[in-house]
């Protein structure tokens, strides 16, 4: 069967005029540029650069009729909204839409002798996005079982998540979660890639199930997204992406430990630079923060006193203790990081003992502080 991509192409070729296949709601699913001369409106560069078109854009174009067209119909240029003339095909399968193919055809010169032709493409394509999106619906559900039902009770879940990804049941995997504009929307029109399966794990937030080999651990969001099979970069969309991982489990049907690690790992990254990936195993102390309530948490750690401290203190007092505890309690090393005085390390940390009323000769003291100064930014 073709995929999605391989009828978009096909399309493309047979019309011989830049492609775009949209959804309902004008987001995109694939495009080619099959001609070397392409038209491009900035319609077509919205809807490829951000993966979707613009409200008034959507409006005008349902208003020529593309929702009620049983076929292949033509919609004129409009030179205020920067539209050129295309074809839109709707992909209409069971008299319902499931998308359009839009050609770029600004002479109109594509011949209604290929319209029939385009339009069995169209519904082939329909007939697949309708397949997929049950398909992705049965996934979804299944995920849902592993990380919220209980271990006996999501054992045929498991097996047959497994079996959408090509994965043994018993093969290390672990969770990789994106907040990514328009994801979620084009999950069930992924093609399948062994070793990841796509689920929608949240509300803007979709999940790969991954098979734990083929994650390079000090690849950057770019060597990422190629794993997952969104090799073909977008910058303006990497530029607001946030990914995150979890650890990696013993199989799939310890699914729901993966998916715990890798929320709080999304977590750190919606607070770090957009376009970064944050990884379970950097986290370090802030791993705490899947173990317990945030309230909980927060009354181990952090105290009356030190939460006026933390609110309280000049920005330089904050960070001189952070570069100290950092540096093993070691003055000299945190005035040279800081480019201070050694005294000047001394008299800010007695402002910190004074404020909070700890003694940082002990390691307990110490202890409690540096886990304070992780874990408050996180803690409502």
């Amino acid at each position: 069967m073709s995929s999605l991509d391989d009828l978009v192409e096909e399309m493309a070729r047979l019309t011989d005029a830049p492609c775009t296949l949209e959804d309902p709601d004008f987001r995109l699913i694939g495009f080619s540029d099959h001609r070397g001369d392409d038209v491009v409106d900035s319609i077509r560069q919205r809807s490829i650069l951000q993966r979707r078109s613009s409200d008034d854009v959507r409006a005008w174009f349902r208003g020529q009729g593309i929702e009620d067209s049983i076929g292949p119909l033509r919609t004129p240029a409009d030179e205020k909204l920067g539209i050129v003339a295309r074809l839109c095909v709707p992909a209409r399968h069971l008299d319902r839409v499931h998308g359009y193919f839009w050609l770029i055809d600004p002479e109109g010169r594509i011949p209604e002798s290929t319209w029939p032709e385009a339009a069995r493409i169209a519904e082939s394509a329909a007939r697949l996005l309708n397949v997929a999106e049950r398909r992705q619906a049965h996934r979804d559900a299944l995920f849902r079982e592993l990380v919220e039902g209980g271990r006996l009770a999501a054992r045929d879940s498991a097996v047959d998540l497994a079996h959408a990804g090509g994965l043994d049941l018993q093969e290390p995997v672990t969770c990789v979660l994106l907040e990514r504009p328009e994801l979620l929307d084009q999950v069930a029109s992924r093609p399948s890639r062994p070793g990841v399966v796509w689920v929608r794990s949240a509300p803007g937030v979709a999940c790969a199930v991954v098979r734990a080999a083929l994650l390079d651990p000090a690849a950057d969001l770019d060597g990422l997204l190629g794993t997952l099979g969104l090799g073909r970069r977008i910058d303006s969309l990497d530029r607001v992406t946030r990914a995150a991982t979890g650890p990696v489990v013993a199989g799939v049907d310890e699914l729901a430990a993966a998916h715990r690690g890798a929320l709080v790992s999304l977590r750190i990254a919606r607070t770090a630079s957009a376009g970064s990936v944050v990884r379970w195993e950097s986290l370090g102390p802030l791993a705490l923060l899947g173990v317990t309530r945030d309230d909980d948490l927060a009354a181990a750690v952090i105290d009356a006193r030190v939460r006026t401290f933390l609110a309280s203190s000049a920005p330089e007092v904050l960070d001189t203790v952070r570069v100290w505890l950092d540096e093993a309690g070691s003055a000299s090393r945190t005035a040279a990081r800081m480019a201070v005085h050694r005294q000047t390390v001394y008299h800010r940390l007695g402002q910190v003992e004074q404020a909070t009323g700890y003694d940082l000769a002990r390691g307990q003291d110490r202890l409690r502080l540096h886990l304070a100064l992780e874990l408050a930014p996180y803690l409502a």
